[in-house]
C-alpha cells in the first residue's frame, strides 16, 4: 500500500495486519495510547455504609483491553516504519514502560529521552482508602537517533516532562486523553507537514490535533464505532488556514 493512500485517513482494522503494509521508514512520529490490558470484571462498590454513597467504579474498559494485543506484538513494526530520526511517544501501564524503554534501547539502539507524565489535578478517589490516588499516567519519548537530528521544536521554549490538567472533559472513549495534552506532545515532537501515526487512535484525538496543527496523520483502530466517532470529529473541524505544501 502506498503511504500517500493512507495519509489523513482513519483506517478501520487490526493494526497488526495494517502496519506491515506501510513502507519502511515512512513516518516521523508515532504517538499512541495502546490498550494497557488492565481490564477486569471487578467493580468497586461505593454505595454502601463503609464507603459512603458514590458511583460504582467499573474496571472493564472494553474487550480490546483484555490482552487482544500486547506491546511486543507491534514494537518491532514501530521501529521499522519510523524514519531514521523518527520519534516514538507511547503511553502505557507504568509497570511495563521500563521494559519497553530498555527493549528499544538494547535491541534497536534507540535513545530514551523521557519518561513523561500526565498529571491529573482531580484523580479518581481511592474507595478502599488503602493507598494513594493514582494521579499520573506515564509515557515514553524515544528516538531512533542519538544526540540531535530528530524533530523537536525547541523554539517553542523550555518545558518540563509533565503536563497538568483536569480529567473533566468530554469522553468519546473510556481512555481518551485530553486534547491539550496531545497538542502539547505533537507541537514539540514534530514539525508542520510531518506524518504522525497512531495505530490505536480510538476516538481520533491524535488526528484532530494533527489536522489543527498542519501535520499529516494515519489513524488505525480495530473498533468500527470509534472509527466513526473519529471521522465525525474530523469532519466537524474547519480547514486549517495554512494548507499543506504539495
Amino acid at each position: 500500500m502506498r503511504i500517500e493512500d493512507m495519509l489523513d485517513k482513519i483506517i478501520c482494522g487490526d493494526c497488526l495486519q495494517i502496519l506491515p503494509q506501510l513502507p519502511d521508514k515512512c513516518v516521523d512520529l508515532i504517538l499512541t495510547d495502546p490498550p494497557y490490558n488492565v481490564s477486569t470484571d471487578n467493580v468497586i462498590r461505593r454505595n454502601c455504609e463503609k464507603f459512603g454513597h458514590a458511583k460504582d467504579i467499573k474496571l472493564d474498559f472494553g474487550w480490546w483491553d483484555r490482552g487482544v494485543v500486547r506491546p511486543f506484538d507491534y514494537l518491532d513494526e514501530f521501529v521499522r516504519v519510523l524514519k531514521p530520526c523518527g520519534v516514538l511517544v507511547m503511553f502505557y501501564d507504568r509497570l511495563y514502560l521500563g521494559q519497553i524503554g530498555l527493549y528499544l534501547q538494547e535491541s534497536h539502539g534507540f535513545q530514551l529521552r523521557h519518561i513523561g507524565a500526565w498529571v491529573k489535578t482531580n484523580p479518581a478517589p481511592q474507595a478502599r482508602k488503602v493507598k494513594w490516588q493514582i494521579g499520573t499516567e506515564m509515557f515514553i519519548v524515544a528516538t531512533k537517533n542519538h544526540g540531535s537530528g530528530h524533530h523537536f521544536n525547541y523554539k517553542i521554549g523550555q518545558s518540563p516532562d509533565y503536563f497538568v490538567s483536569s480529567v473533566n472533559y468530554r469522553h468519546e472513549h473510556p481512555t481518551q486523553k485530553p486534547l491539550e495534552l496531545i497538542k502539547w506532545i505533537v507541537s514539540y515532537w514534530s514539525f508542520e507537514g510531518d506524518i504522525v501515526l497512531d495505530p490505536f487512535i480510538g476516538s481520533g484525538t491524535t488526528a484532530v490535533v494533527c489536522k489543527t496543527l498542519n501535520r499529516h496523520f494515519i489513524g488505525i483502530d480495530i473498533n468500527p464505532d470509534y472509527c466513526e466517532i473519529a471521522r465525525k470529529r474530523l469532519s466537524a473541524l474547519p480547514e486549517p488556514l495554512d494548507k499543506f505544501e504539495e
